[in-house]
C-alpha cells in the first residue's frame, strides 16, 4: 500500500470513529433526557445551615 492510500484509509477510520461516537452520544442522551416513569421529590432542608 502506498503512503497516499494508507493516509486515506486512516482518515476514513478516524472520521468513522468520531461520527459513530457523536451518534452514540446523541442516542444515549436522548434516552436519558426524558424519564418515562418516576416520582419528583422536593426536600426542603430546614435548619441544616446550608446557604
Amino acid at each position: 500500500m502506498n503512503r497516499k492510500l494508507y493516509r486515506l484509509c486512516l482518515v476514513m477510520v478516524i472520521m468513522a470513529a468520531v461520527l459513530s461516537g457523536i451518534l452514540y452520544y446523541r442516542v444515549l442522551k436522548k434516552k436519558t433526557a426524558t424519564p418515562q416513569e418516576g416520582i419528583f421529590v422536593w426536600e426542603e432542608l430546614m435548619g441544616s445551615g446550608c446557604i
